[in-house]
């Protein structure tokens, strides 16, 4: 069942990752911030493809709001208002997508779609929240939305934020499995906002 999912997973990912360059790429001559929004958004593609084994949730439930959580977001268009100038839309997408990078990169092929545990991580942003990838993300999309304001776009990341909150209650859950992350969490009190929540 796992390599099933590993294999979904990359499909998965790989499918809607060209769909969304193809719709984005386009816009980076206009709004140059668009080429950091695609690094940000991309960079989780090329963990996906590396990385390691570990225990995996393969419960329906984890695995589907893991797939909508990722899925939604590259499903955006760069179409509508633009709500604040192009250098605070900049400034939201480079901070959320430093945030979520450096996040990647602590975790390197530990990195993975689904709930599982390739070894608990506790250094570096993971000092300050417990998701700071998740951090990231929502900062990053926050500017995106900013730039292009549509109904198509609020929906979109309604459901895919209401989703990757989900599945942080759902990798809190099968982490927590684990006496290390029990004491990571007792340490680290935050689950995605420093001093909020």
């Amino acid at each position: 069942m796992a390599e099933l999912i590993r294999w979904t997973e990359r499909l998965f990912l790989l499918a809607l990752s060209a769909g969304v360059v193809a719709r984005i790429a386009p816009r980076v001559i206009d709004h140059p911030q668009l080429a950091i929004f695609l690094l940000a958004e991309l960079l989780g593609m090329v963990l996906v493809l590396i990385q390691r084994r570990g225990e995996w949730s393969s419960d329906a439930y984890p695995l589907l709001v893991a797939f909508v959580g990722t899925g939604a977001v590259l499903l955006v268009v760069p179409d509508g208002s633009q709500l604040i100038p192009n250098a605070a839309s900049a400034v939201l997408i480079f901070g959320g997508a430093s945030i979520s990078l450096a996040a990647k990169v602590f975790l390197g092929r530990s990195f993975g779609l689904v709930a599982a545990n390739r070894g608990v991580k506790f250094g570096g942003v993971y000092r300050l929240v417990r998701h700071p990838m998740y951090l990231g993300y929502i900062l990053n999309q926050v500017g995106f939305l900013m730039l292009y304001f549509s109904p198509w776009n609020i929906a979109v990341y309604a459901v895919a934020w209401t989703a990757q909150y989900l599945r942080t209650v759902e990798e809190e859950k099968f982490l927590r499995r684990d006496p290390i992350y029990r004491e990571y969490a007792e340490r680290v009190r935050f689950r995605l906002v420093p001093g909020i929540a």
